[in-house]
């Protein structure tokens, strides 16, 4: 079975406020600056293809590093917008600006997103099949001569596949968290509902999870957070309630770059040094006013922030990109 539409879970629960906006555009500006060649790239993961963008830069001499970037959660591309409305260009962005500092990249649509070669049974699909894609496109461009090491830079929910492919023995140099989660999902999202709803509805809340994560279809939901109780997400979902950031960060045996903006509504600044904490030489780096998408934003709103969910000409932070790509570069090996 195949099934575009993946679990939205966190940036689901933004959903909701979202309405009522302004319509985004209809197409992201997807145009690639002169310093980038773009090419289509197919990643085999089992008897699956993923359908991938290659990003170069243009007139590379000798093999550059190139970095896999790992999307967050939901049905979110290979250029970090969603059929939920959701179309800041984030990951399109980081592949342009790489490629300006001499770092090619690998960004692809995950499992279930339309273009996905091949079937597979999207009930039993867990955490670590979603990382398995990114292991294996480590693995694939590992064997490219044109690359000299490969990264793996993971957003969101893609920070934490990033981990589980690094510990799992992908052939990488080093792993990138940006935005990542330093703590259960369940806590997250927890915290995410009670800034929008009532305790009455909190406590239904947390009665339904507990019968979800036993792997029973609760009765009572409230009908304002159905969305997160599908039957066809919760095997996803009872693999990503166990999934242990720090204990997974520890175990990485590669180099570590976590990255966390300040004004992000989705993963704090707590998340990041809780990381941190687990992996001390890690490099850990803090960026003032970027939001989630990696905007310049100063507004600590859902409200205040929406713009930058969906207009995808406004830019990524450079700093943001800076961080990542300075580290990429000092980095040594395969």
């Amino acid at each position: 079975m195949r099934n575009p539409e993946l679990a939205a879970l966190a940036i689901a629960i933004l959903a909701p406020a979202a309405r009522g906006q302004a319509s985004p555009p209809a197409q992201a500006d997807t145009v690639p600056p002169p310093a980038a060649s773009e090419s289509p790239y197919t990643i085999r993961s089992g008897d699956l293809g993923l359908a991938a963008t290659l990003t170069v830069p243009r007139g590379a001499r000798g093999a550059v590093p190139i970095a896999v970037i790992i999307a967050g959660s939901g049905p979110t591309d290979r250029n970090g917008n969603s059929v939920m409305g959701i179309r800041p260009n984030s990951y399109a962005q980081l592949a342009w600006r790489l490629a300006e500092r001499g770092i090619a990249t690998l960004r692809y649509d995950k499992r279930g997103l339309p273009g996905t070669q091949g079937m597979f049974d999207i009930t039993r699909m867990t955490l670590e099949d979603f990382a398995a894609d990114a292991r294996a496109a480590a693995e694939s461009l590992a064997r490219d001569r044109r690359f000299s090491r490969v990264v793996l830079v993971g957003h969101s929910e893609g920070a934490s596949l990033a981990l589980i492919a690094a510990r799992q023995g992908a052939p990488v140099a080093g792993v990138v968290s940006v935005s990542g989660l330093g703590r259960p999902i369940g806590e997250v999202m927890r915290e995410q509902l009670s800034r929008q709803y009532d305790s009455a509805t909190l406590i239904r809340y947390d009665t339904a999870m507990k019968y979800y994560l036993r792997g029973e279809q609760p009765t009572d939901v409230p009908p304002q957070v159905a969305p997160l109780f599908l039957p066809v997400n919760q095997t996803f979902m009872r693999s990503w309630a166990a999934f242990d950031p720090p204990a997974a960060i520890r175990a990485v045996r590669q180099p570590v770059l976590i990255v966390q903006g300040e004004t992000d509504l989705q993963a704090s600044v707590a998340d990041a040094e809780r990381l941190h904490a687990a992996r001390p030489d890690a490099r850990l780096v803090l960026v003032p006013e970027v939001n989630h998408v990696l905007k310049h934003v100063t507004d600590r709103t859902l409200a205040g922030q929406m713009a930058t969910y969906t207009d995808p000409s406004i830019p990524i932070v450079p700093e943001v990109v800076a961080a990542i790509a300075g580290w990429i570069l000092a980095l040594g090996g395969r």
